[in-house]
């Protein structure tokens, strides 16, 4: 059995004229992800996927006896 869900989560990209940098800004439920400094704007959106995707992937859960954890391929980008 194949399962595919998907969803699309924005992505503020945004350019400092002082610093001349790109920035990015993603909230993803409660999950906000700030960053930039990148000279284009193709940079910023690799290091905001890269940043996504990071923050994703979180921490392995304490599995309660009897339970199971599962890992779901995740695609960002």
């Amino acid at each position: 059995m194949s399962m595919r869900a998907t969803t699309r989560i924005p992505v503020e990209f945004y350019y400092d004229d002082e610093s001349r940098n790109w920035h990015f800004h993603a909230r993803a439920g409660e999950v906000g992800i700030v960053g930039g400094g990148q000279e284009t704007l193709e940079e910023a959106r690799q290091a905001a996927a890269e940043a996504i995707t990071s923050a994703l992937k979180g921490q392995d859960p304490a599995v309660p006896d009897g339970g199971q954890v599962e890992y779901l391929d995740v695609a960002v980008g």
